[in-house]
């Protein structure tokens, strides 16, 4: 573990002050956004900000935007359009919360969030890790979760094991005088922009809990950043997946590594050779190479198979 750094001091709690802030994008899915922001029970010490990317007015109804009529309740409006990454940094300048929390505005709250939440609101911890668990989005039936290392995430687990394993902001709380002091953000590119952020969040922290208490239901949706097949948003997280392995391998980190081959591979599947080769080339130039090894000797392995099945 590294040597502990030295943070601004915590002002002490008072009945004015804002405990949590949560920060919630939004582009084009108002009816989402209001089940999402009717999950979060309205109390003084909850500011909700939700900073609205660029949506259209014929998607949306600005004069009755949700969260409108809601005390407690922050909306921005950007008009950049340059996506999620950047709404959270947007949002993140208007916090005012000791704790920062992050949701998707298609994802939701579960109901006794707040009850987890309250437990480690009072401590000197940088990040508390909870589960979030899965639903399809319009029929809310459970699915297996989109979290990864959902099934180890208890408060015995050796946090070495899941470490640097978990990309998505939410279903945690990260004290934001941390953030404020290490100067974390989202890039603000199209896809993949909550990556970094949370590996640097992993990395930065030394101060760490892990709770086995559901607070979040990350939803599945057809059509959303996560399930669409667009071939610049696959090409690029091929690339940012490569940063992510070179990263680990500076922390000497050998036992893990981003699937970035993956992403190549759907390039194929979705696209064709061509866009496939183009893949291919960002994946050779900037991924590791031990790693690029062992994909083209894996290739070559199954090549074999096939012609003397």
């Amino acid at each position: 573990m590294k040597k502990e750094s030295v943070l601004p001091e915590i002002v002490p709690a008072n009945k004015e002050e804002i405990v949590y802030s949560i920060i919630i994008p939004h582009k084009n899915i108002p009816d989402l956004l209001r089940r999402c922001l009717d999950s979060i029970p309205q109390r003084p010490d909850i500011q909700i900000i939700v900073v609205d990317d660029n949506s259209c007015s014929d998607k949306v109804d600005f004069a009755h935007f949700p969260g409108r009529e809601r005390e407690g309740v922050e909306i921005v409006y950007t008009r950049e359009g340059l996506g999620a990454g950047y709404a959270r940094n947007v949002g993140l300048r208007h916090a005012k919360g000791r704790w920062l929390l992050f949701a998707d505005a298609d994802d939701y709250f579960l109901p006794d969030f707040l009850e987890m939440a309250d437990r480690y609101k009072d401590s000197d911890l940088e990040l508390i890790v909870f589960r979030a668990e899965s639903a399809d989005s319009e029929s809310l039936e459970p699915m297996r979760p989109r979290q990864r290392c959902h099934d180890d995430l208890s408060e015995n687990v050796d946090w070495e094991r899941i470490r640097f394993r978990i990309y998505a902001p939410w279903a945690k709380m990260i004290s934001r005088r941390f953030q404020v002091a290490r100067q974390l953000s989202f890039e603000e590119i199209p896809v993949a922009n909550d990556m970094m952020f949370s590996v640097y969040t992993d990395y930065y922290a030394c101060r760490v809990a892990v709770c086995s208490g559901s607070i979040y239901c990350a939803t599945v949706r057809q059509g959303s950043l996560e399930y669409g097949l667009v071939l610049d948003h696959l090409l690029l997280r091929v690339s940012k997946s490569c940063r992510l392995n070179h990263f680990l391998r500076k922390q000497g980190v050998v036992d893990r590594y981003s699937g970035s081959f993956t992403y190549v591979h759907a390039c194929k599947t979705g696209f064709g050779r061509k866009e496939y080769y183009k893949a291919l080339w960002i994946y050779v130039r900037e991924e590791r190479p031990e790693l690029v090894l062992r994909t083209f000797k894996n290739l070559l392995r199954d090549k074999v198979k096939q012609i003397f099945k």
